[in-house]
């Protein structure tokens, strides 16, 4: 039912609605993986192990093998990060950093339908734009380079100065897209399909590292149809400097200069019906000591742009309001009540757009459907269209028994998105593929915490809402997950009692390890909050000691979150504890561990391996093991293998790696992708400048293929590898070393036989 015009109250089941009731939140998706049961299931010994390569592991009960999806889970969660820290690249002590590839599969790449060219207008900005310091180096250096890199802060304009940047220098300007896959990526693979000449392209990195290797190719891609790039992102897509590539950084234009300017455009859109001009106003507001203090509380440049819009409009109410009498206009006043309403545009808007607005009338209203729509599109910022469409959909269907009149039939997909968020919602956006994105991505947490608090009554329901969207399949689903968990832990830190236990505590026991999934990271988004941070440690240390084999599993994987890393040596020893029971036998304390690995503790993790690896604990072995093949496809700056790289630096770490490549050989579920892992590493030595990887190889090699797997070693070496890859040295290398040895081993018993 609707609300009342004057006052906001929670919503009840209007007459003869059907009772909702929230989904069960114990349900499993199809599809999703079950921990293994102990009872009746037999894990294999260490001598079963041994003997075969078979690559399938115990089946669970759902007759389903876990997948090893690390790349997977760890590429949604960084994509989908809200405003919290976010990974910068881990430094090898004095050497590059690592990186995780952003690639599932060896040799795969996104198909051309995946990399798309939006174009748009650039008229105004590149009118209103303000330099930046260092503008006129960049200019220089993408005339000259093709290609340069801005990285900076996030909100110091970086998008604004790069698309300045190309209008200078070409005649049109589009942002390239790729969905599902890094774009740097993509574009290296097809960038002579896409490229067009005298076009600029923006391409925003995000947080995941882009290397000198790709930033070079970009540029003799570029060179070569004589189009401009400029790669955009934080100061953790640039971990490394060496890049023959200019790689700036980005500072923030004057926020005076920005807000003059965009003062005075706004303003000449009128002219005023007093003496008073607009000069005189921007003059007057400049010259207020106050401003800077109230500059020093925007968050963004974006945010300057709107408190001057908000000045303007103030200017030109009060003269139209004066137009024929003589009122002094009081611009400290103004300046004052357009602060206030610029701190208090958000959550206006949020009232506005869910009809909670006591000036708003009935006709005026969103309907249900509507609402269900503006709220998933805020709270799926930056998802694509699809995605907030489906949300959307089944929210509705949610609210419509507390909401609809009899008279409202919402009707799916038949308006167009545009009509359903309106554009003071909307950040303006270039055609093409379509994504939400709010005008502030503040409003995602204001229309959030609105939606909670002014329908206190379909709390209950709401949850059931994220818990329906946890199950969701198809295109997309882990991106979904990761946003679900996010906002249930937003709302842990409004409600961690309510929450938790309808949602959160459900998802933690749940036999899908989707579900347990989004239980850690929700966690791990209510504790980056200090209030209920330590109300979540409490909680993820009783799910470590729980008997509950589903919140142990719960646990591991929050110990793989900026959780773990508030007591390292205690997230250590708890995984360890966890590692050695049977019935956790999931992937969740490998990649937990590869996750910390990866945040910069590598010689704690290195330890921590080795103790795995030499104890008389068989699970904690395997773990070591999944741990080892989690790392596999790091790198570090320059394309090397981080493992390989680390071994090469420390022998003690040669050694560990070579224990552990040997065993994962032998091991039932990690042979083949073991063998795939080595063959890899092996194609990448042939390079330039990777000499002494490949004689490390070598060694390393010889030193693995020992004992029974020699013969499969040779087997692999000859008939599949080198077949694939004739030209490959480093194979051919191995190849001959292998047959060398084959032939001295045979010597060797020759001489034996006859003495």
């Amino acid at each position: 039912m609707d609300e009342p015009e004057h006052e906001v109250v929670s919503p009840e089941p209007h007459e003869g609605a059907a009772t909702i009731t929230a989904p069960e939140p114990l349900g499993q998706a199809a599809g999703e993986e079950r921990l293994p049961h102990p009872d009746g299931v037999r894990f294999p010994g260490r001598a079963e192990r041994e003997a075969t390569a078979d690559d399938t592991p115990p089946p669970s009960p759902a007759g389903r093998v876990e997948p090893d999806s690390f790349e997977e889970e760890t590429g949604a969660r960084e994509r989908g990060l809200l405003k919290k820290a976010k990974r910068s690249a881990v430094s090898l002590g004095s050497g590059p950093a690592i990186y995780l590839e952003n690639i599932v599969g060896d040799d795969t790449s996104p198909s051309k339908a995946d990399l798309q060219v939006s174009d748009f207008s650039i008229d105004y900005l590149t009118r209103r734009y303000v330099p930046v310091p260092g503008h006129a180096d960049m200019e220089k250096g993408l005339r000259e380079h093709g290609v340069i890199a801005l990285y900076g802060e996030e909100g110091s304009g970086r998008r604004s100065t790069a698309i300045a940047l190309l209008g200078q220098v070409t005649s049109a300007v589009g942002t390239l897209h790729c969905e599902g896959a890094d774009v740097t990526q993509a574009l290296c693979a097809q960038g002579d399909e896409v490229l067009d000449h005298d076009h600029g392209y923006l391409v925003e990195a995000g947080d995941l590292p882009v290397t000198p290797q790709a930033l070079d190719r970009l540029a003799r891609l570029v060179l070569e149809a004589r189009a401009r790039l400029v790669v955009i992102g934080p100061p953790s897509a640039f971990p490394s400097l060496t890049s023959g590539t200019p790689v700036i950084e980005h500072h923030a234009p004057d926020a005076v200069e920005v807000l003059k300017e965009h003062l005075e455009a706004r303003l000449a859109h009128r002219t005023p019906h007093t003496g008073e001009s607009g000069a005189e106003f921007v003059a007057t507001v400049e010259s207020k000591s106050k401003l800077k203090e109230t500059l020093g509380l925007a968050r963004s440049m974006a945010d300057v742009v709107q408190l001057a819009h908000t000045l303007a409009d103030a200017f030109h109410a009060f003269h139209a309001e004066h137009r024929d009498t003589s009122g002094a206009f009081d611009a400290d006043k103004a300046l004052d009540d357009a602060v206030a309403a610029w701190r208090d545009r958000l959550p206006r808007l949020a009232k506005e757009m869910l009809g909670l607005d006591a000036r708003q009338g009935r006709e005026t209203r969103p309907g249900t459907y509507e609402r269900a729509i503006r709220i998933a599109y805020a709270l799926f910022n930056e998802h694509p269209l699809p995605d907030v469409d489906e949300a959307g959909d089944r929210l509705s269907r949610v609210m419509r028994p507390y909401f609809d009149t009899a008279d409202e039939i919402p009707v799916r997909h038949a308006p167009h998105m545009d009509t359903l968020v309106p554009p003071q919602m909307r950040a303006p956006a270039a055609t093409g593929p379509e994504r939400a994105k709010l005008v502030d991505d503040e409003l995602l947490r204001v229309m959030l915490e609105t939606t909670w608090s002014a329908y206190s009554g379909f709390r209950r329901p709401f949850l059931g809402w994220l818990n329906d969207l946890t199950g969701r399949r198809g295109p997309g689903h882990e991106r979904t997950r990761v946003r679900v968990a996010q906002i249930a832990g937003l709302l842990m830190r409004r409600d961690f009692d309510f929450v938790y236990r309808e949602c959160v505590g459900p998802w933690a026991r749940s036999e899908a390890g989707g579900k347990r999934l989004c239980a850690a990271l929700a966690a791990e988004m209510a504790a980056a909050e200090d209030g209920p941070a330590r109300r979540v440690a409490a909680r993820v240390q009783q799910w470590a000691h729980s008997p509950s084999r589903e919140l142990q599993d719960t646990a591991a994987r929050a110990y793989g979150t900026s959780i773990g890393l508030r007591d390292l040596p205690a997230t250590l020893s708890e995984l360890t504890t966890l590692g050695k029971r049977p019935e956790l036998a999931a992937a969740s304390i490998a990649h937990s561990t590869a996750w910390l690995f990866l945040e910069g503790h590598v010689d704690d993790v290195m330890l921590t391996l080795k103790a795995w690896t030499h104890s008389q604990d068989e699970y904690l072995s395997r773990h070591a093991v999944r741990t080892m093949l989690a790392l596999g496809r790091c790198t570090v700056g320059g394309g090397r293998p981080a493992l390989a790289e680390l071994a090469l630096r420390n022998g003690g770490h040669a050694d560990l790696l070579t224990t552990l490549c040997h065993r994962a050989l032998l091991t039932r579920g990690t042979s083949t992708r073991t063998w795939n892992l080595l063959q890899r590493w092996l194609r990448d030595s042939d390079g330039d400048g990777n000499d002494d990887l490949a004689r490390f190889y070598q060694s390393f090699a010889t030193r693995v293929f020992t004992g029974p797997l020699e013969e499969r070693a040779r087997f692999h070496v000859t008939h599949v590898w080198r077949s694939r890859h004739p030209d490959s040295t480093a194979l051919r290398r191995l190849e001959e070393s292998l047959r060398q040895r084959t032939a001295d081993t045979s010597d060797n018993a020759e001489r034996t036989d006859r003495s």
